[in-house]
């Protein structure tokens, strides 16, 4: 063959190969359709959800939680085909409830997400992630035991969930959907709450912390960027059955340093269990579990310019009221106590919250708390701000006493004391112990006498003590003993036991410790500069220069002065 012919022939074989292989991909292609893998949205955060059956929801959704932002999304973590809304493992829907399961309901899922959205930017969206089992212990999301775990209680409610939902597997599922998820958004976080049937075992928080880990390292993430949210359990003043397990919640920022605990103090619970809320508890808890995810983010719970709240939900954010009476009382060191009514006509105790701002010209206040060290009538500015950034302003009276002998004002330290407040008795047995806390510690050296004036005792047994730092179960602090006397005076810049000088400028308990089972009827406790044989001048380096004082040592405003007998500069004035 002449080279020039072999020539043609191999452009011809070549462009006829280039045929075919044109051929084959065009028919592969309509054959087995690439699919094309999403990106990752770095403005998509995504939030690993698991523990028991508050995690999983235990309320009915009601109208207003029924709308949701499609910017929060839910990823299912198991089939549910036979129930509204049908979902499919592994698909992203809008997140409606419920969120975890089919038996499921409201979570603090619902309102963590709602809340986040409505708080972060436009371009931001959230995904939750979540896996929970009503009633289920912590093991069953420990990957080294939860098949022991399963394989001893196969006929538990908790196991059949995890059986029919999650292949009986729980962090199996979970890690499986958390990767999912990451190939679309980042992990933010990880939420949890459960503690119910691992009630007050000691070793919980370790235990949480071998699951977080492992959280971590199966989905390489960092501790740093990844932190735990941990909710504590129903209260006990609020029917709940396991708040001892609060304690061991309250322990994990020790046993794992980026974990933070979310408050459940104030929450209702349903009325009908000793475990779970009700759905405002819920939307409560979530939209704290959202605070403290945006505060580590150096974000504020408060609204977004950009969003407008369209749905019924609205009014669960929007002040309606503040519960403040036109005048009221307080201790020194105490924080002053104002609660808010929202437009659905719930609660809640604002007392702590950064958006609150208390002001006074007559007296010291620092971070919502009194820091005068005085007694006194004066007037108090208060003001709140809400998520949605409306501001409501009231004005009151407020009277500061050292001692108010009332029920909202007494502490418990330990026992069960009881006091009835309408005739001021006490009754306590052996090793009880209540009083007045302070909990900034209260300043109280302007005073020379600290008086205790009791109905006379029928037999030896309580004790005042007075404590310079807040740990009621301190060996240290100074104490007298009632015995059967009617009047117990102590002299506050003289108080020494074993050797220690207690400091009257830093008080923290003023209280009763009862030896024996007794009943002792309190009729007044109060501080003072007189003598309580006889009327003393105040000691020039006890008062602050031209300030008035009455004669039971309290401070007085100029306006507050009627005509009578006071103490100013150290001396003696009567005024007409």
């Amino acid at each position: 063959m002449h080279s020039h012919n072999k020539k043609t022939f191999k452009l011809k074989y070549y462009s006829m190969r280039k045929t075919l292989l044109t051929l084959f991909l065009g028919l592969s292609a309509l054959i087995f359709p690439q699919v094309t893998k999403a990106e990752v949205d770095p403005n998509f955060y995504i939030y690993l959800c698991f523990g028991q059956s508050n995690m999983e929801g235990n309320a009915a959704a009601e109208t207003m939680d029924k709308a949701v932002d499609k910017r929060f999304r839910l990823l299912a973590t198991c089939d549910n085909s036979n129930s509204s809304p049908a979902r499919t493992k592994g698909n992203w829907y809008d997140a409606k409830p419920p969120l975890v399961n089919p038996v499921g309901g409201l979570g603090p899922t619902d309102y963590f997400g709602r809340t986040m959205v409505a708080a972060l930017p436009a371009n931001v969206k959230i995904g939750v992630v979540p896996v929970a089992m009503g009633g289920s212990p912590i093991e069953m999301f420990d990957k080294d035991k939860y098949e022991q775990k399963l394989a001893q209680n196969p006929n538990e409610w908790w196991a059949q969930i995890a059986k029919n939902n999650y292949g009986g597997n729980p962090y199996g599922r979970l890690i499986e959907m958390a990767k999912k998820a990451q190939e679309v958004g980042v992990i933010k976080g990880i939420l949890l709450h459960q503690g119910c049937s691992n009630n007050g075992d000691p070793n919980w928080p370790n235990m949480v912390k071998k699951i977080y880990n492992d959280m971590l390292n199966d989905l390489g993430l960092a501790a740093d960027t990844v932190p735990l949210f941990v909710g504590e359990t129903l209260r006990q003043e609020n029917g709940g059955a396991c708040y001892g397990h609060n304690v061991q919640v309250d322990r994990m920022p020790s046993v794992v340093p980026t974990s933070h605990v979310i408050s459940s103090e104030g929450l209702p619970g349903n009325g009908n269990d000793p475990w779970h809320f009700n759905a405002l508890g819920y939307r409560i808890l979530g939209r704290r579990y959202a605070a403290c995810a945006l505060e580590l983010m150096g974000k504020d719970l408060i609204c977004d310019t950009a969003y407008t709240l369209t749905y019924t939900y609205k009014n669960f954010y929007t002040t309606k009221s503040l519960n403040v009476p036109a005048s009221m009382s307080a201790m020194p060191g105490q924080r002053i106590p104002v609660s808010v009514t929202f437009k659905d006509n719930h609660q809640e105790d604002v007392s702590t919250s950064k958006f609150l701002t208390i002001s006074s010209n007559d007296f010291l206040i620092e971070n919502g708390a009194l820091a005068s060290n005085f007694q006194g009538t004066g007037t108090v500015e208060i003001s709140y701000t809400d998520f949605l950034r409306n501001e409501k302003k009231v004005t009151t009276m407020l009277d500061v006493k050292f001692f108010p002998i009332k029920n909202e004002s007494l502490t418990v330290f330990k026992g069960e004391p009881t006091f009835n407040e309408a005739d001021s008795t006490f009754t306590m047995k052996s090793g009880t112990h209540i009083g007045w806390c302070y909990e900034a510690g209260a300043d109280m050296s302007n005073y020379n006498y600290l008086v205790v004036k009791v109905q006379k005792p029928e037999k030896n047994g309580c004790n005042i003590r007075v404590y310079d730092q807040n740990k009621p179960t301190s060996s240290t602090y100074y104490n007298k003993a009632i015995a059967t006397d009617s009047i117990v005076v102590i002299n506050l810049h003289e108080m020494v036991r074993s050797n220690k000088t207690y400091d009257p400028s830093h008080i923290c308990i003023v209280s009763l410790y009862s030896t024996t089972a007794l009943t002792i009827k309190l009729e007044d406790i109060y501080l003072t500069n007189e003598d309580p044989t006889g009327i003393q001048t105040i000691s020039s380096d006890r008062i602050q220069r031209n300030e008035t004082y009455d004669l039971q040592g309290r401070r007085m405003m100029e306006k507050q002065l009627r005509s009578g007998l006071y103490i100013k500069d150290g001396k003696k004035v009567f005024i007409k």
